[in-house]
Protein backbone atom coordinates (compact mmCIF):
# COMPACT_ATOMS: atom_id res chain seq x y z
CA UNK A 1 0.00 0.00 0.00
CA UNK A 2 3.06 2.00 0.46
CA UNK A 3 3.33 2.28 -3.40
CA UNK A 4 -0.06 3.41 -4.06
CA UNK A 5 0.20 6.09 -1.34
CA UNK A 6 3.38 7.42 -2.77
CA UNK A 7 1.59 7.67 -6.23
CA UNK A 8 -1.46 8.94 -5.33
CA UNK A 9 -3.40 6.07 -5.77
CA UNK A 10 -5.44 5.73 -2.57
CA UNK A 11 -9.05 7.20 -2.39
CA UNK A 12 -8.77 9.92 0.56
CA UNK A 13 -10.77 7.93 2.79
CA UNK A 14 -7.74 5.38 2.83
CA UNK A 15 -4.68 7.95 2.44
CA UNK A 16 -6.29 9.58 5.32
CA UNK A 17 -6.23 5.85 7.21
CA UNK A 18 -2.37 5.56 5.81
CA UNK A 19 -1.49 8.87 6.79
CA UNK A 20 -2.24 7.99 10.52
CA UNK A 21 -0.83 4.80 10.39
CA UNK A 22 2.31 6.23 9.23
CA UNK A 23 2.28 8.06 11.98
CA UNK A 24 3.27 5.39 14.19
CA UNK A 25 4.81 3.27 11.91
CA UNK A 26 8.91 3.85 11.20
CA UNK A 27 9.08 0.68 9.00
CA UNK A 28 6.52 2.09 6.83
CA UNK A 29 7.39 5.72 6.41
CA UNK A 30 11.06 4.73 5.84
CA UNK A 31 9.48 2.42 3.04
CA UNK A 32 7.79 5.38 1.67
CA UNK A 33 10.72 7.45 1.58
CA UNK A 34 12.64 5.01 0.05
CA UNK A 35 9.40 4.83 -2.48
CA UNK A 36 9.78 8.73 -2.99
CA UNK A 37 13.57 8.69 -3.28
CA UNK A 38 13.21 6.25 -6.62
CA UNK A 39 10.61 8.26 -8.05
CA UNK A 40 12.45 11.55 -7.47
CA UNK A 41 15.20 10.33 -9.75
CA UNK A 42 13.98 11.41 -13.24
CA UNK A 43 17.12 9.92 -15.00
CA UNK A 44 15.68 9.04 -18.73
CA UNK A 45 16.16 5.24 -19.87
CA UNK A 46 19.65 4.66 -21.44
CA UNK A 47 19.31 5.44 -24.93
CA UNK A 48 21.16 3.55 -28.03
CA UNK A 49 24.50 4.91 -27.82
CA UNK A 50 24.95 3.26 -24.74
CA UNK A 51 23.82 -0.32 -26.13
CA UNK A 52 26.07 0.73 -28.72
CA UNK A 53 29.12 1.42 -26.00
CA UNK A 54 28.38 -1.45 -24.34
CA UNK A 55 28.75 -4.00 -27.16
CA UNK A 56 31.60 -2.59 -28.56
CA UNK A 57 33.64 -2.98 -25.30
CA UNK A 58 32.65 -6.50 -24.97
CA UNK A 59 33.84 -7.23 -28.29
CA UNK A 60 37.11 -5.63 -27.28
CA UNK A 61 37.65 -7.35 -23.95
CA UNK A 62 36.60 -10.73 -25.48
CA UNK A 63 34.90 -13.10 -23.63
CA UNK A 64 35.15 -13.72 -20.09
CA UNK A 65 37.64 -16.53 -18.68
CA UNK A 66 36.53 -20.11 -18.96
CA UNK A 67 35.63 -21.19 -15.17
CA UNK A 68 36.97 -24.43 -14.61
CA UNK A 69 34.53 -27.05 -13.74
CA UNK A 70 34.74 -28.57 -9.93
CA UNK A 71 36.32 -31.39 -9.07
CA UNK A 72 32.82 -33.58 -7.96
CA UNK A 73 31.61 -32.50 -12.10
CA UNK A 74 32.92 -36.10 -13.67
CA UNK A 75 31.21 -38.21 -10.48
CA UNK A 76 27.83 -36.18 -10.63
CA UNK A 77 27.84 -36.66 -14.33
CA UNK A 78 28.79 -40.35 -14.29
CA UNK A 79 25.97 -40.90 -11.86
CA UNK A 80 23.49 -38.99 -13.45
CA UNK A 81 24.20 -40.78 -16.31
CA UNK A 82 23.97 -44.06 -14.48
CA UNK A 83 20.55 -43.34 -13.82
CA UNK A 84 19.63 -43.59 -17.22
CA UNK A 85 20.63 -46.69 -18.14
CA UNK A 86 18.13 -49.26 -18.48
CA UNK A 87 18.41 -51.67 -15.85
CA UNK A 88 17.80 -54.71 -18.18
CA UNK A 89 20.92 -53.77 -20.17
CA UNK A 90 23.82 -54.64 -17.03
CA UNK A 91 21.36 -57.42 -16.06
CA UNK A 92 21.74 -59.14 -19.69
CA UNK A 93 25.22 -58.28 -19.57
CA UNK A 94 26.07 -60.33 -16.43
CA UNK A 95 23.55 -63.01 -17.81
CA UNK A 96 25.63 -63.62 -21.10
CA UNK A 97 28.71 -63.05 -19.63
CA UNK A 98 27.86 -66.14 -17.08
CA UNK A 99 26.61 -68.11 -20.10
CA UNK A 100 29.66 -67.33 -21.64
CA UNK A 101 31.56 -68.41 -18.02
CA UNK A 102 29.36 -72.11 -18.29
CA UNK A 103 29.72 -73.12 -22.20
CA UNK A 104 34.09 -71.96 -21.85
CA UNK A 105 34.02 -74.09 -18.58
CA UNK A 106 32.38 -76.68 -20.23
CA UNK A 107 34.76 -76.69 -23.44
CA UNK A 108 37.39 -78.98 -24.49
CA UNK A 109 40.61 -78.27 -22.10
CA UNK A 110 42.67 -75.80 -24.18
CA UNK A 111 39.63 -74.34 -26.12
CA UNK A 112 38.14 -72.45 -23.00
CA UNK A 113 40.04 -68.78 -23.50
CA UNK A 114 38.96 -69.22 -27.34
CA UNK A 115 35.06 -70.36 -26.23
CA UNK A 116 34.81 -67.43 -24.31
CA UNK A 117 36.21 -64.82 -26.40
CA UNK A 118 33.40 -65.73 -28.84
CA UNK A 119 30.90 -64.32 -26.11
CA UNK A 120 32.82 -61.32 -24.40
CA UNK A 121 33.53 -58.75 -27.12
CA UNK A 122 29.24 -59.25 -28.82
CA UNK A 123 28.03 -58.23 -25.03
CA UNK A 124 30.60 -55.44 -24.74
CA UNK A 125 29.28 -54.30 -28.12
CA UNK A 126 25.46 -54.46 -27.93
CA UNK A 127 25.73 -52.78 -24.82
CA UNK A 128 27.92 -49.85 -26.78
CA UNK A 129 24.96 -49.76 -29.58
CA UNK A 130 22.21 -48.58 -27.12
CA UNK A 131 23.91 -45.81 -25.56
CA UNK A 132 23.08 -43.20 -28.24
CA UNK A 133 19.87 -41.99 -30.29
CA UNK A 134 16.70 -41.26 -29.44
CA UNK A 135 14.85 -44.58 -29.76
CA UNK A 136 17.35 -46.31 -27.26
CA UNK A 137 17.72 -43.46 -24.84
CA UNK A 138 14.45 -42.23 -23.06
CA UNK A 139 16.45 -38.61 -22.27
CA UNK A 140 17.73 -37.73 -25.91
CA UNK A 141 15.46 -34.75 -26.00
CA UNK A 142 16.78 -33.66 -22.26
CA UNK A 143 20.31 -34.42 -22.88
CA UNK A 144 20.33 -32.43 -26.17
CA UNK A 145 19.19 -29.00 -24.27
CA UNK A 146 21.51 -29.57 -21.93
CA UNK A 147 24.37 -27.06 -21.72
CA UNK A 148 27.33 -29.89 -21.24
CA UNK A 149 28.50 -31.34 -24.08
CA UNK A 150 27.03 -33.93 -26.35
CA UNK A 151 30.43 -35.90 -26.53
CA UNK A 152 31.15 -35.77 -23.09
CA UNK A 153 28.12 -37.08 -22.46
CA UNK A 154 28.38 -39.75 -24.58
CA UNK A 155 32.48 -39.98 -23.17
CA UNK A 156 30.51 -41.13 -19.95
CA UNK A 157 27.93 -43.35 -20.88
CA UNK A 158 31.10 -45.59 -22.81
CA UNK A 159 32.42 -45.67 -19.62
CA UNK A 160 30.26 -46.81 -17.25
CA UNK A 161 28.59 -48.99 -20.35
CA UNK A 162 32.32 -50.81 -21.59
CA UNK A 163 33.88 -50.55 -17.71
CA UNK A 164 30.88 -52.53 -16.61
CA UNK A 165 31.65 -55.31 -19.12
CA UNK A 166 35.34 -54.71 -19.11
CA UNK A 167 34.47 -55.17 -15.31
CA UNK A 168 32.32 -58.30 -16.02
CA UNK A 169 34.77 -59.93 -18.62
CA UNK A 170 37.43 -59.50 -16.02
CA UNK A 171 35.72 -61.05 -13.09
CA UNK A 172 34.58 -64.26 -15.49
CA UNK A 173 38.32 -65.16 -16.65
CA UNK A 174 39.24 -64.49 -13.14
CA UNK A 175 36.83 -68.14 -12.34
CA UNK A 176 38.28 -69.72 -15.46
CA UNK A 177 41.12 -69.36 -14.41
CA UNK A 178 40.55 -70.48 -10.89
CA UNK A 179 38.65 -73.49 -12.56
CA UNK A 180 41.91 -74.62 -14.49
CA UNK A 181 40.66 -73.27 -17.93
CA UNK A 182 43.68 -72.15 -19.38
CA UNK A 183 47.01 -73.32 -18.71
CA UNK A 184 48.02 -69.70 -19.69
CA UNK A 185 46.43 -68.61 -16.73
CA UNK A 186 44.16 -65.00 -16.29
CA UNK A 187 46.25 -63.15 -18.64
CA UNK A 188 46.19 -65.62 -21.75
CA UNK A 189 42.26 -65.40 -20.98
CA UNK A 190 41.96 -61.70 -20.62
CA UNK A 191 44.39 -61.81 -24.11
CA UNK A 192 41.72 -63.62 -25.99
CA UNK A 193 38.80 -61.31 -25.77
CA UNK A 194 40.28 -57.69 -24.73
CA UNK A 195 41.34 -56.61 -28.27
CA UNK A 196 38.05 -58.26 -30.25
CA UNK A 197 35.84 -56.23 -26.94
CA UNK A 198 37.49 -53.32 -27.84
CA UNK A 199 37.65 -53.01 -31.65
CA UNK A 200 33.81 -54.65 -32.07
CA UNK A 201 32.61 -51.64 -29.34
CA UNK A 202 34.28 -49.58 -31.26
CA UNK A 203 32.64 -49.70 -34.63
CA UNK A 204 29.50 -50.40 -32.86
CA UNK A 205 29.90 -46.84 -31.65
CA UNK A 206 30.21 -45.13 -34.92
CA UNK A 207 27.54 -47.06 -35.97
CA UNK A 208 25.05 -45.92 -33.51
CA UNK A 209 26.46 -42.10 -33.62
CA UNK A 210 26.27 -42.57 -37.54
CA UNK A 211 23.06 -44.59 -38.57
CA UNK A 212 21.48 -45.46 -35.01
CA UNK A 213 21.08 -47.90 -32.44
CA UNK A 214 19.19 -50.34 -34.47
CA UNK A 215 21.97 -50.55 -37.46
CA UNK A 216 24.60 -50.63 -34.90
CA UNK A 217 23.61 -53.73 -33.15
CA UNK A 218 22.59 -55.76 -36.32
CA UNK A 219 25.86 -54.80 -37.68
CA UNK A 220 27.71 -56.23 -34.72
CA UNK A 221 26.01 -59.25 -34.51
CA UNK A 222 26.51 -59.94 -38.43
CA UNK A 223 30.03 -58.87 -37.97
CA UNK A 224 30.99 -61.39 -35.27
CA UNK A 225 28.75 -64.01 -36.31
CA UNK A 226 30.35 -64.31 -39.53
CA UNK A 227 33.98 -63.86 -37.06
CA UNK A 228 32.39 -66.85 -35.27
CA UNK A 229 32.20 -68.63 -38.73
CA UNK A 230 35.06 -68.05 -40.44
CA UNK A 231 37.11 -70.60 -38.64
CA UNK A 232 34.65 -73.37 -40.64
CA UNK A 233 35.10 -71.36 -44.01
CA UNK A 234 39.18 -71.02 -44.08
CA UNK A 235 40.47 -74.24 -42.75
CA UNK A 236 42.03 -74.36 -46.37
CA UNK A 237 43.47 -71.22 -46.28
CA UNK A 238 45.80 -70.26 -43.88
CA UNK A 239 46.33 -66.79 -45.20
CA UNK A 240 42.92 -66.05 -44.07
CA UNK A 241 42.92 -67.07 -40.67
CA UNK A 242 45.76 -65.38 -39.93
CA UNK A 243 44.65 -62.21 -41.59
CA UNK A 244 41.12 -63.23 -39.08
CA UNK A 245 42.71 -63.91 -36.30
CA UNK A 246 45.22 -60.49 -36.69
CA UNK A 247 42.18 -58.30 -37.39
CA UNK A 248 40.29 -59.74 -33.92
CA UNK A 249 43.36 -60.04 -31.73
CA UNK A 250 44.92 -58.01 -28.98
CA UNK A 251 47.55 -55.92 -30.26
CA UNK A 252 48.49 -52.75 -30.65
CA UNK A 253 46.78 -52.45 -34.04
CA UNK A 254 43.90 -53.18 -33.11
CA UNK A 255 43.79 -51.17 -29.95
CA UNK A 256 44.95 -48.01 -32.23
CA UNK A 257 41.70 -48.88 -34.28
CA UNK A 258 39.70 -49.24 -31.98
CA UNK A 259 40.67 -45.60 -30.33
CA UNK A 260 41.01 -44.23 -33.21
CA UNK A 261 36.76 -44.94 -34.32
CA UNK A 262 36.24 -44.01 -29.95
CA UNK A 263 37.48 -40.68 -31.28
CA UNK A 264 35.55 -40.65 -34.76
CA UNK A 265 31.86 -41.18 -32.30
CA UNK A 266 33.06 -38.84 -30.24
CA UNK A 267 33.42 -36.40 -32.80
CA UNK A 268 30.56 -36.62 -34.54
CA UNK A 269 28.01 -36.57 -31.71
CA UNK A 270 30.10 -33.24 -30.60
CA UNK A 271 29.10 -31.87 -34.05
CA UNK A 272 26.24 -29.70 -33.93
CA UNK A 273 22.98 -30.27 -32.23
CA UNK A 274 21.83 -34.04 -32.81
CA UNK A 275 18.78 -32.89 -31.68
CA UNK A 276 17.83 -31.00 -35.00
CA UNK A 277 19.01 -34.04 -37.33
CA UNK A 278 16.22 -35.84 -39.65
CA UNK A 279 14.32 -38.21 -37.36
CA UNK A 280 15.53 -37.23 -34.31
CA UNK A 281 12.86 -36.69 -32.20
CA UNK A 282 10.68 -39.57 -30.89
CA UNK A 283 8.13 -41.16 -33.00
CA UNK A 284 4.64 -40.25 -31.95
Amino acid sequence: MNLEYVTGALPPAERAAHEAHLAECATCRADVAAWRALAGTGEDPPGPELVHRVLLRSALDGPPPATRRPAWFSLALLRAEARLVRPAVPIASALVMALGVALAAASPPGLTGQVFALVAPVVAALGIAGLYGPRRDPAFEVVAATPTAPALILLSRIALVFGYDLVLALAASGVLAVLGGDPGGVFALVDAWLGPMALLSALSLVLAVWLGADVAAGVAVVLWSLRVLAGGFLDDADWGLDAVRLVWATNAGTVLTAAALTALAVFLAGRGEPIRRHRATHPV
